[in-house]
């Protein structure tokens, strides 16, 4: 139950972290929603992969 947990926080996190770098990099060329959409999506991308991946090598230790 904890690896689902840590996975779906996992996830948020990115999600929320692409979207925040999204906006601050940017907000003002692309306009605050369509960089928080971008950033969202290569946030999910690359965090996503990494915490899938450490949560993996966490359930088999």
């Amino acid at each position: 139950m904890e690896l689902i947990l840590a996975l779906v926080l996992g996830v948020l996190a990115a999600l929320g972290a692409g979207a925040l770098s999204g906006i601050r990099i940017g907000g003002a060329e692309l306009g605050n929603e369509l960089a928080a959409y971008m950033g969202m999506l290569y946030g999910l991308i690359a965090g996503g992969a990494a915490v899938v991946i450490g949560v993996a090598l966490v359930a088999l230790v």
